[in-house]
């Protein structure tokens, strides 16, 4: 919150905080008085609530839709994002994006291995129809056991930076299937 706070004072701008919907921010004081501050969005609420890129963004504990409206919203501005062990998993997206871990800002982002950058890169090929086409569903399918025989198949990873890429919620959660699926073979 610290570092949005900083980011709205160096943009001149009013940060919006995204949640997966409306409530939270009154059960963690540390959100309540950021939330007092600054907008308060979910991907439910009425679009006219917030305009596209009015400043920095903070999103808590988001879930694939959430991770996705927050980054558009965020676009000409910054984005921080707040992780929860039990939501939707950001290593793959930090990873993707090269982005810093505020509780560990001397760490530098781990780049992807070359095969794995590249069924990356090919997936995001097929995302156009989420996944959701027989022809997509059989091309991503093929990338993925190749990652698997390769032992390279992380699933959080791989949704995480397919998220990153501009991946929609529908694309990440079919994705998901698919890997669950040939996990279950």
């Amino acid at each position: 919150m610290d570092w949005v706070r900083q980011e709205c004072h160096e943009q001149g701008a009013t940060g919006v905080l995204v949640l997966n919907g409306f409530g939270v921010e009154q059960q963690v004081p540390s959100l309540r008085r950021f939330a007092a501050e600054h907008a308060v969005t979910t991907p439910r609420a009425s679009r006219d609530r917030i305009a596209r890129g009015v400043g920095p963004v903070l999103a808590y504990v988001p879930d694939e839709k959430t991770l996705d409206f927050a980054a558009r919203l965020a676009r000409g501005s910054s984005l921080a994002v707040v992780e929860s062990i039990h939501g939707f998993p950001l290593q793959g997206w930090a990873r993707q994006l090269g982005a810093v871990d505020l509780t560990r800002p001397d760490e530098q982002p781990v780049p992807f291995d070359s095969e794995v950058a590249e069924a990356i890169g090919r997936l995001d090929l097929y995302k156009n129809n989420g996944f959701g086409d027989s022809f997509g569903k059989q091309q991503a399918r093929r990338i993925l056991q190749g990652l698997r025989s390769a032992g390279n198949l992380e699933r959080d990873v791989i949704l995480g930076a397919l998220a990153a890429r501009g991946a929609s919620d529908r694309a990440v959660r079919n994705l998901a299937k698919l890997i669950d699926s040939l996990d279950s073979r």
